[in-house]
């Protein structure tokens, strides 16, 4: 992922309620990116047991209070409300307790500080932490709305049954009257995870689309249940070799939508959904159309990646910007579509940038992710935003609109501030095609 920090969104940013697609787990812990660590918590208090990954780079431990949040809770006697940290170096675990007002355990001895391994019990105010490393194939559900937001369920080999409280045991229990007592079920045989709609039949989707028998689910899926979002993420532990980080001249696009809160406001979350995947898929296309690639949804926003094909081929500026206005011209086509079905129209912006970036894997562990870094893509983001002032829908930065040649009309916006940058940018508005192009 780049540098962006996309809770910082406005308008329709990648921290509203309706976020669907892709989104980082950064809006849910400051600046924390989610990671695959290989380490699992079993996590046992006196109000419940409950197993979740060892998702971040660090994480915190206390008791549940109004004004400061941890992302372990527990129930216990004296708990603090920041009683310790979870910390992540190097791929080994290293636990902190942060108040010794608390005596806290490893292994029923007394400890202050220590690296946890695999099997290793931490206790504090009669809970119990226990560290499990991970060995094989791992999935597990993490939560998107409220009040399940942050929260973690992993699945096991066998049905994962899914639903409110009620007779039957459920492995993952949604507090939400939209949520069926017996709702569905995840069965996992031989790696493979399937989702069957139970007594929510009728409000089961993934990805944006109904299930009505059985549905084979893959890493990133979202899961729709009632009002319940849900991702489902699954991996193997080392099965692939990260590319290393390495410099490369590239141009980065950024896309948003202006109106975002004013089409989600007060319309079913399945119908947001269901809208937001058919503009991506029609966008997608046109990126990929245009010998981009597509790095990442944030929410309402998408980041795409052009780079040369070749030693010869110096023309992903071009193709970023014809990208950029074939996605005008199809969210033009979907908005007349729409307003014939009554749905409400949709404006984006775009803002290319082209220069040096990082490119490669990142993150730590068994979690990499392929992502751009560098300053270019976070002028593209901030492009973007100026959207809005200029009324335009395709920006380009003086880097980028060097490289065009005469294939495009552009108007000179001149050097313009942005934010987070102490040099202004040069910025051109995208007209058009020239005629003799076409």
């Amino acid at each position: 992922m780049s540098d962006v920090n996309p809770s910082s969104k406005g308008d329709g940013g990648a921290g509203d309620d309706h976020s669907t697609l892709r989104t980082d787990a950064a809006l849910f812990a400051g600046n924390r990116a989610w990671l695959r660590s290989g380490f699992d918590l079993l996590i046992e208090d006196s109000q419940q047991s409950r197993r979740m990954p060892l998702c971040y780079s660090y994480l915190t431990v206390g008791r549940d209070l109004s004004d400061r949040r941890c992302d372990i809770t527990l129930e216990g006697k004296g708990i603090c409300g920041r009683q310790a940290m979870l910390k992540l170096v190097k791929g080994q675990v290293f636990f902190t307790n942060l108040d010794v007002r608390v005596t806290c355990t490893v292994n029923g001895q007394e400890s202050a500080f220590a690296q946890l391994r695999d099997g290793d019990v931490l206790e504090m105010g009669g809970a119990r932490i226990t560290l499990i490393q991970l060995k094989e194939a791992v999935a597990f559900l993490e939560g998107y709305s409220d009040p399940h937001r942050q929260h973690h369920w992993t699945l096991s080999p066998g049905s994962n049954r899914i639903g409110r409280a009620g007779k039957r045991a459920n492995e993952v229990v949604l507090d939400d009257p939209t949520v069926s007592r017996e709702h569905a079920v995840i069965e996992s045989r031989d790696g493979v995870f399937v989702l069957k709609a139970e007594g929510g039949k009728e409000s089961t989707w993934v990805n944006a689309e109904p299930i009505e028998g059985l549905k084979a689910l893959h890493d990133e899926d979202l899961i729709q249940l009632g009002q319940q979002l849900l991702r489902f993420r699954t991996y193997q532990m080392g099965t692939r070799k990260a590319r290393e980080l390495a410099p490369r001249e590239a141009t980065i696009l950024f896309s948003d939508i202006w109106n975002y809160t004013q089409m989600a406001e007060d319309r079913p979350l399945e119908q947001v959904i269901s809208q937001l995947n058919e503009m991506y898929r029609g966008l997608g296309k046109v990126i990929m159309e245009n010998k981009g690639t597509l790095m990442s949804y944030l929410g309402d926003a998408m980041m795409a990646f052009f780079d040369s094909d070749g030693p010869s081929d110096l023309l992903h500026p071009s193709r970023a910007v014809r990208a950029g206005l074939n996605m005008i011209r199809q969210i033009d086509q979907l908005n007349r579509e729409w307003q014939v079905m009554g749905k409400p129209t949709l404006t984006i912006g775009i803002g290319i940038a082209t220069g040096e970036v990082m490119v490669g894997d990142v993150g730590l562990t068994a979690h990499r992710e392929f992502a751009a870094m560098g300053d270019t893509t976070n002028v593209a983001a901030r492009i973007e935003k100026l959207t809005r002032d200029f009324q335009a829908h395709v920006l380009v930065s003086g880097a980028t609109a060097r490289h065009l040649g005469d294939e495009f009309e552009l108007r000179d916006l001149g050097a313009t501030e942005v934010r987070g940058r102490r040099s202004p940018v040069e910025l051109y508005e995208v007209v058009g095609i020239r005629q003799e192009q076409l």
